[in-house]
């Protein structure tokens, strides 16, 4: 009888660990695919960004600020895309929503430019690529909360007990980082109508 429980504690203590080990690669691997696909949506709306401006340039030629300060603003959100891809730690985490609030802040610029211009504002490609981004918006933030899940996983697994007795030995030794853009509260905050 001795015999077997030393057996079975052996396999406990072996097995356990192991469990663990795999259980904490599986979270982190899922959270690192889920800003993978932020990274396919992202690019995704950079890419369709100089389009758009090419669309407008022409109507817009005057609003050459306007235009200049979305091209600026992309360029530094791809910018940081990059690095957080390279390494999606907290500061890149953060530079890449400090980045996209830019680049959000410079679109709103561009739409109110096409509102102000009905021929514009009515352009067939104008249209289709202000859609697009809409719709790629729209991806990005249920990618986005896809990634802040999996990160909320994983987190929670390797602060827990018995977990975080061994998760630093296994090498996970810091939390995951968070994505919150910076304009997060005003997304979620209810639009204000005045009367």
């Amino acid at each position: 009888m001795g015999i077997l429980v030393a057996l079975l504690l052996l396999a406990v203590l072996v097995l356990w660990p192991a469990w663990l080990y795999n259980k904490l690669v599986a979270a982190k691997n899922l959270y690192l695919n889920a800003f993978a696909q932020i990274q396919v949506q992202l690019k995704r709306r950079h890419d369709l960004v100089p389009n758009l401006v090419e669309a407008v340039r022409a109507y817009l030629g005057h609003e050459r600020g306007t235009l200049e300060a979305v091209t600026q603003a992309r360029a530094g959100a791809d910018q940081a895309l990059r690095a957080a891809a390279a390494n999606p730690g907290a500061s890149s985490l953060e530079a890449l929503a400090h980045s996209e609030t830019a680049l959000n802040s410079a679109l709103r610029g561009l739409h109110v430019a096409i509102e102000a211009y009905p021929e514009l504002k009515a352009d067939q490609s104008v249209m289709q690529l202000s859609e697009e981004l809409g719709s790629t918006e729209n991806r990005v933030a249920f990618a986005r909360q896809a990634y802040n899940d999996a990160v909320m996983d994983y987190n929670t697994l390797r602060q827990s007990f018995p977990a975080n007795l061994l998760a630093d030995f296994f090498g996970h030794k810091k939390n995951a980082a968070l994505l919150q853009f910076d304009d997060a509260a005003e997304i979620q905050a209810a639009p204000r109508v005045r009367l």
